[in-house]
């Protein structure tokens, strides 16, 4: 249950007393409507509060320091609240963890009847896991279920609670009725989604090796066609220029201009034709001065290339690129390898891998997939690269099918909205394509489906840990549409900044998440940065966006990627 939904299902409130010691906005998190009284009030002034029988009385229990009321101060709280009083207790512990003997203790000391505890989702870092609904009683009440769906139990009427020469028996097996509902439901519920996930595992496993052979043959197949094609087009090729180079085409060729030009014709053609013959007789002077041999193979331009990728901690393991001849990335990798491919950003990017919560990584505006495809060989992460423009999509396709490696690649480009959007494609490199116009000259271009993050994470389930993002200038568009996603996973984040291009809407989009950012160097650690500025000189673009202050152990797993680079391409392939 989400938080912002318990006080509509509590009944009968007229007023809400919030005791709790302050570090969260409970009236924010709770929704309260304007018009119901709210107050906040010293836990040492309650007795003079004047408390109704409508009063709601709101306390935090944890063990986080700021945020939690103490259990021992809690209880002599609730001592001084009149019977009747409902209570809700945020609790900071999970329904599996909660310590029921803390937990019990406090509502002995009230004393106070649990009606109903559920727990919360996604307020785990507001330090409220667990909901628990209370009331101030004098005598026990018939249990009444308001948060769930739970049967409200026993509705006979209850002995009075006994007085502090005895202990309260009845109430503590009460409220241990309650907690243990709380407990055994979640762990069902656990068990339940991971039978399902289990099951659908199960199927899609079965489903998979049904369909891999034909898939295989069907590659298979494909290949053959493709290397067959690539052959019948370099054939054709070579005789295109060996009739080009012919004296047949030359002189046919010379006939033509001569008769579209019949001035300069008089003189071109009969020179031409003496040239012709010249050569002629020069061959064959030569080829009967010498010995006849085979005809000589012509060199065949190619027009793909394979690139090894090295995998950075695993020597001699590398992955192999397919890729256009024409493309950017794949050339730079080719002619410096990777270690002088943003030799800051990559290790950088391994180490945001190993410090992220459970969670998928996002390469966004993945081009052939560089980084999707190190992310896939150095972890055991989902993958998903996304890329609207076909060329390069299929060459990441490729990568991942060659190097059986587990990379979702979506062909569309995510933005601040959903729908449709011109992609700009760039006369001076595939790797500067982009949403916005105006970024690069560009004489091409094509519409591409367009998604904001969050809708893309609600469709589709994912839960993102690390995002990369390079769009070429509209970064700030891709993290506006991401504010749900960040609020609510807190990816770690690394983001491409072009100097002049969009840095105050970059802060503006990511100032409300508590997020830090450095500019990601040579030099490590990085430099908490108080403004996101480009660099000037264009060597080091990316810039880390961490939900947390990064540790010693973030800024030593960087160092050791960046060796572990240096080691990969110096060691042989095995």
């Amino acid at each position: 249950m989400l938080v912002r939904n318990l006080l509509p299902l509590i009944t009968g409130v007229g007023r809400v007393v919030d005791v709790s010691p302050g570090a969260e906005d409970l009236r924010r998190h709770l929704m309260v409507p304007g018009e119901l009284p709210y107050s906040v009030v010293d836990p040492a002034a309650l007795a003079g509060a004047a408390l109704t029988a409508d009063t709601l009385l709101l306390c935090m229990l944890g063990p986080r320091e700021g945020t939690h009321t103490p259990a021992a101060d809690l209880g002599r709280t609730l001592r001084a609240v009149p019977a009747g009083t409902k209570v809700l207790i945020l609790a900071g512990w999970s329904a599996e963890t909660i310590p029921h003997q803390v937990v019990l203790g406090v509502l002995a000391d009230g004393p106070c009847q649990l009606t109903d505890a559920v727990p919360l989702d996604s307020s785990g870092r507001y330090g409220m896991e667990v909901a628990l609904l209370a009331e101030r009683v004098e005598e026990m009440q018939p249990r009444r279920a308001y948060l769930s769906d739970a049967p409200a139990g026993d509705e006979a009427q209850y002995p009075e609670v006994p007085g502090a020469d005895a202990p309260p028996t009845r109430l503590w097996l009460a409220n241990q009725s309650v907690l243990s509902e709380l407990t055994t439901g979640t762990l069902l519920r656990q068990a339940r989604v991971l039978g399902d996930r289990v099951a659908k595992l199960t199927a899609d496993l079965a489903a998979t090796k049904e369909t891999a052979a034909a898939a295989k043959q069907t590659a298979d197949a494909a290949r053959a066609e493709l290397a067959t094609r690539d052959a019948d087009l370099a054939r054709a090729k070579m005789r295109i220029r060996s009739l080009k180079s012919s004296p047949t085409f030359q002189l046919g060729q010379t006939l033509v201009d001569g008769a579209r030009h019949p001035g300069k014709g008089v003189v071109a053609v009969p020179m031409t034709m003496a040239k012709i013959w010249r050569d002629r007789r020069a061959r064959s002077s030569a080829a009967a001065s010498k010995p006849q041999a085979g005809p000589a193979k012509q060199a065949v331009k190619a027009t793909h290339r394979n690139v090894p990728i090295p995998v950075p901690g695993t020597p001699g393991r590398a992955l192999t690129m397919t890729a256009p001849v024409a493309l950017m990335v794949p050339r730079k990798l080719a002619q410096n390898g990777l270690h002088a491919y943003e030799s800051s950003a990559v290790p950088c990017f391994l180490a945001a891998i190993g410090a992220a919560g459970p969670g998928a990584v996002l390469d966004i505006g993945a081009n052939v997939g560089l980084y999707a495809a190190l992310a896939a060989a150095c972890s055991d992460r989902e993958v998903v690269a996304f890329e609207p423009f076909p060329t390069l999509a299929e060459v990441a396709e490729r990568l991942s099918a060659d190097n059986d490696l587990n990379i979702r690649v979506e062909s569309i480009a995510l933005s601040s909205e959903t729908g449709q959007a011109t992609l700009y494609l760039s006369d001076s490199s595939d790797s500067s394509n982009s949403l916005a116009a105006g970024f690069r000259a560009s004489t091409r271009q094509i519409e591409v489906p367009v998604e904001t993050l969050d809708a893309y994470v609600r469709r589709t389930g994912t839960v993102p840990a690390v995002l990369k993002i390079d769009t070429e200038s509209t970064e700030p568009d891709v993290l506006f549409g991401s504010a749900e996603t960040l609020r609510e996973h807190r990816p770690w984040v690394l983001c491409e900044v072009l100097i002049g291009r969009g840095e105050e809407r970059l802060a503006e989009a990511m100032m409300p998440h508590g997020y830090h950012w450095y500019h990601i160097t040579s030099e490590v650690p990085y430099e908490k940065a108080q403004d996101i500025v480009g660099d000037r000189t264009y060597k080091d673009l990316m810039w880390l966006f961490a939900p947390e202050e990064p540790d010693e152990s973030f800024w030593a797993a960087v160092a050791a990627h960046r060796l572990e680079i240096v080691q990969a391409e110096k060691a042989p392939v095995g």
